[in-house]
């Protein structure tokens, strides 16, 4: 204790203060999700870091309200209130996060889906229509049903990141419940391990400027449907996917899982930029780069 207080008295009489730090911060949304958010920046920074972070946090709601099914006024709430019949105004966020999730839903041969919770198999296949000048969209068919869960986290992170970057912080990197992006680096990261302890994890690797996503059933059960056959996934593991923006690998990390290891990988080939990590209940990991449909490595602790 006391060589303790020496040092620190040292630095004060010094007048020493850290010329660099993380300001890490925790709040729960998304379905009370803790979201934690780093900042890295100068000490001198440290009062507007904090105020970009508020503001980070109120944009991530700001966005939740709108395009989630689970609050009853939002504009995709709306999309499930009216299908079949008239169509929903939209914000430029929704209207894009609406047609990107198309766009993965088509790629993956409806592995991932917003209309999983489609009342019929007709409605789960129904048109989601979405019009520009001003934004807007409908559900075609009245027994379609959308739910934004397996993409709405990566994109309210996302958004987040961009406002954080544009308030002028670079190095950030922003965490919700296995759902990653980071900016800048080197961030330290490892996958928990399926069905182990918390804090169990595959080794701690440094990333910079990419995303990781992962899925499984370890924490939640069997809450992941296959949207083609409108039936929950009985798998062990999880997938994790890297790419370069949450979006993406949230997405795909659904997909990926719904389409099992041995398929997934033929999907992958689609997605240039993109990697995936297999992860088993026993610590062991199967990593296939982009392109790749063999392994980059032996499973590995």
């Amino acid at each position: 204790m006391r060589a303790l207080l020496a040092c620190v008295c040292l630095i004060a009489l010094c007048g020493c203060v850290p010329r660099e730090i993380t300001l890490t911060r925790s709040r729960l949304m998304m379905g009370h999700i803790p979201v934690n958010l780093s900042i890295r920046c100068p000490a001198k920074q440290k009062s507007a870091a904090i105020g970009a972070g508020d503001g980070a946090y109120a944009l991530a709601q700001k966005i939740e309200s709108e395009i989630s099914e689970y609050q009853k006024d939002s504009q995709v709430s709306c999309l499930n209130q009216r299908a079949g019949k008239a169509l929903c105004p939209l914000s430029q966020g929704t209207l894009d996060l609406l047609r990107r999730a198309e766009f993965y839903s088509r790629a993956t041969d409806r592995a991932f889906d917003l209309r999983f919770a489609s009342l019929t198999p007709k409605g789960a296949s129904g048109e989601i229509e979405t019009l520009e000048s001003p934004p807007r969209g409908k559900l075609e068919r009245k027994d379609t049903r959308i739910g934004v869960g397996a993409i709405g986290k990566g994109w309210i992170i996302d958004q987040m990141v961009e406002y954080l970057k544009g308030q002028g912080f670079p190095e950030v990197l922003i965490d919700a419940g296995g759902h990653l992006r980071a900016v800048g680096g080197p961030w330290k990261i490892a996958i928990q391990v399926p069905e182990a302890s918390p804090g169990i994890t595959t080794s701690v690797v440094e990333i910079h400027d990419e995303s990781w996503s992962t899925s499984g059933l370890y924490e939640q059960g069997h809450h992941i449907l296959d949207p083609r056959t409108r039936k929950t996934i009985d798998r062990r593991g999880s997938v994790t996917v890297r790419a370069p923006d949450l979006t993406t690998a949230d997405a795909l990390d659904t997909g990926f899982f719904v389409l099992g290891e041995e398929k997934s990988r033929e999907y992958l080939a689609k997605f240039p930029g993109i990697s995936m990590i297999w992860t088993d209940p026993d610590g062991a990991t199967r990593t296939y780069p982009a392109g790749a449909a063999t392994p980059a490595a032996q499973p590995v602790k």
